[in-house]
């Protein structure tokens, strides 16, 4: 039977043993977690940010040409459909009574302005009348003088010429009905000049200016595409809708009509040295934005994050104005889990192309 000293004796070498040197080797090695993680090489590449409209389009000149003066359609020069040019015939309304009314006019202003002259003549020679007189018989030649040409006017308002080149969309009278101020005669669409239209959002309004590039994409005409450049942007937000109407002209062709819709896509930003990035890879905090990206530390990788200022953003990427370089090692896939510091085991790295 073992002794109780002898016992004490031999629990006290025990542990002495065991607060030895070996327990010190095994402490040196602390264990550090790694994350798993992809990434990829940066490189400049060109971004182009883009605005999606719907337009429509117009012509330089639709109108509806209406009478001016009452009468008689005595001419009907041009049918649907009919092509014209400047200064053709379109209407002719009757003038005989307004002929007859400016012949009246004429004699009229002629004896006003004989009167005047005769009235004159006596005050100024001898003093014949009174200087009121000759003020009142230069005033009636004057009236008589007005009412002629606004006759003259009238009369050429019953002729009704074209002002531009186009083709008349419809016929609104025939000869021989009453033509009345106001009321639609014909309607004339200018064919020479055509141009698209859109109204582009309010939150839009620093974005597109003239000489934008403008891709057309007519797909009920067959698909036809043309590209053009913004020629006018407008300097008033509608208020009921919240946009401001752009245009573009548009070459001349009869596949595609005036008011007929068309898609449009507007080159708003252009860089042709861009870093850009994926959004999802960016994360957001109280201070701003950042990323994470691997580089050595004491020849490990590890995660940095990178303070970084975005701008245009298309089709989930990001370009970075400032805080990324190409040749940066940006963590992609696990990018959400990383910290600071934290040891990173790289599974595969890819390359942004060039």
């Amino acid at each position: 039977m073992t002794s109780r000293p002898t016992l004490i004796l031999l629990l006290s070498t025990l542990v002495l043993y065991g607060c030895g040197n070996e327990p010190d080797v095994l402490d040196s090695e602390v264990f550090e977690r790694s994350l798993n993680v992809s990434t990829t090489i940066i490189r400049p590449t060109v971004f182009v940010n883009t605005l999606s409209l719907v337009g429509t389009v117009k012509a330089g000149n639709d109108i509806r040409v209406s009478a001016e003066v009452s009468g008689m359609v005595t001419r009907v020069a041009v049918g649907k459909g009919q092509s014209f040019r400047k200064g053709d015939l379109i209407l002719k309304i009757d003038d005989a009574s307004l002929r007859q009314e400016l012949e009246i006019a004429k004699a009229g202003t002629e004896t006003a302005l004989e009167n005047y002259e005769r009235t004159r003549k006596l005050w100024e020679a001898d003093r014949i009348g009174s200087e009121f007189a000759v003020i009142s018989a230069a005033n009636a030649w004057r009236s008589a003088q007005a009412n002629q040409e606004l006759l003259q006017i009238r009369m050429e308002k019953t002729t009704l010429t074209a002002t531009f080149d186009g083709m008349v969309e419809d016929v609104y009278v025939e000869a021989g009905e009453m033509a009345n101020p106001g009321a639609p005669l014909v309607r004339l669409i200018e064919t020479g000049r055509l141009f698209i239209e859109a109204g582009v959002p309010a939150r839009h309004a620093g974005s597109v200016s003239v000489g934008d590039a403008m891709d057309v994409n007519f797909q009920m005409a067959g698909d036809i595409q043309y590209r053009t450049r913004v020629s006018r942007v407008g300097t008033a937000i509608d208020p009921s809708v919240r946009t401001f109407r752009i245009q573009a002209d548009l070459p001349a062709n009869q596949s595609y009509k005036v008011n007929m819709i068309a898609s449009i896509r507007i080159e708003t930003d252009r860089y042709p040295n861009a870093i850009v990035v994926s959004q999802e890879f960016i994360q957001r905090d109280e201070n701003g934005y950042k990323v994470y990206l691997a580089k050595e530390v004491d020849g490990r990788k590890r995660a940095v994050p990178v303070r970084v200022e975005i701008g245009p953003m298309a089709n989930n990427q990001v370009v970075i104005l400032r805080g990324l370089e190409a040749g940066d090692e940006l963590i992609t896939r696990g990018a959400v889990f990383a910290e600071s510091n934290i040891l990173l085991s790289i599974l595969n790295e890819t390359e942004v192309p060039s």
